[in-house]
């Protein structure tokens, strides 16, 4: 096992990424990401059934670490990487119980073309937030040495929206989309959850795309693995032949505060942008609205906005799987498209 040159990885105020010299703190945590470097490559927890993508994972604190890894199972579906160290550390660690989860380091053994680099799914980055907060630090770099990176989950995550003032509000918002918000709680399907909690994620969404509207709800089973609302929208538009997202409306009743959009839900959105960006060869960015309303009155409370991609920073997407997958991934999509919409 080799030795590494530890980087930081700095964000700018741009979204641009820089790799800086580790800070103080850092500095000292360097025998924590060393072993979890080490654990990581050496672990044999990944079973890539169908993909192939080897997940080497890892989490760990001073007093041990341990490996994790992605399991495929079924038809394509996936415990990942990320999620199975969150098992991993609830089973070390929590006879044990921890004071900071900021103690914790997630390790990464890059993958065989050398990228230090990760980009967590969005489903991931929920489960890490519910888990270890923002603060939880990051490395990931070749199990043989080299150049390793050390970032915060922080760095993954996008939820400062901008507020609008009511003039700044598009007026279609309102008065042509308004109704179908106030009939979008019908169409909900939720009896498992509880009712007082979060009801920032009790939300509903209005995905608008070349050739069509479609509104999505929450559909919550009794095995807890729900299909949220944007999900929901984007499968009808996927159905419909159509990735080309014009403009994002996310809603919810006095939730006291912005929607809280998963992040599995931004990967989903992000992917179907990202569809339509592969058929047409044109990049988008399509605009996110984030509404609050009361329902009694029909009285719009605040708006947000963000953007398709400035809301899942560092993506997890297709392009992971190298340019030749991309470029059949293309052809693919164009043979889900409506012909009638390509430019």
């Amino acid at each position: 096992m080799g030795s590494w040159l530890f980087k930081s990885l700095l964000v700018k105020p741009d979204g641009a990424p820089e790799l800086v010299e580790l800070n103080l703190a850092q500095l000292r945590r360097i025998p924590l990401y060393a072993e979890a470097l080490r654990v990581a490559a050496d672990s044999t927890v990944p079973k890539p059934t169908f993909s192939g993508y080897f997940v080497r994972a890892s989490i760990g604190t001073d007093a041990a670490c341990v490996p994790a890894g992605n399991i495929e199972y079924g038809l394509c579906q996936a415990l990942h990487g990320e999620e199975s160290a969150v098992a991993a550390s609830r089973s070390r660690f929590s006879r044990f119980g921890w004071n900071s989860t900021e103690d914790f380091v997630l390790g990464f053994s890059s993958h065989s073309n050398g990228d230090s680099s990760i980009s967590p799914c969005g489903n991931c980055r929920d489960i890490l937030l519910e888990e270890f907060g923002a603060g939880l630090e990051i490395v990931a770099g070749a199990g043989d040495g080299g150049l390793a990176v050390v970032s915060k989950l922080s760095d993954y995550l996008f939820d400062s929206p901008r507020e609008l003032i009511w003039a700044e509000i598009p007026p279609y918002l309102v008065d042509s989309m308004l109704p179908i918000i106030l009939d979008a709680e019908g169409l909900a399907n939720d009896a498992y959850s509880p009712k007082n909690t979060c009801p920032e994620r009790r939300y509903h969404a209005l995905l608008m795309t070349k050739s069509g509207v479609y509104v999505g709800a929450r559909d919550v089973m009794c095995d807890y693995h729900p299909v949220y609302a944007l999900y929901d929208a984007v499968r009808q538009a996927r159905r419909a032949r159509d990735p080309f997202v014009r403009l994002v409306v996310v809603f919810c009743e006095e939730c006291g505060s912005v929607p809280q959009v998963m992040y599995k839900d931004r990967q989903h959105l992000f992917e179907l942008n990202l569809q339509g960006e592969l058929v047409s060869g044109t990049e988008a960015d399509p605009p996110v609205f984030l509404l609050t309303y009361a329902p009694e009155d029909k009285r719009v409370l605040g708006v947000s906005r963000a953007s398709v991609k400035e809301w899942l920073p560092f993506p997890f997407s297709p392009r992971a799987f190298g340019p030749d997958f991309v470029k059949g991934l293309a052809e693919y999509f164009k043979s889900k498209t409506n012909p009638k919409l390509l430019p």
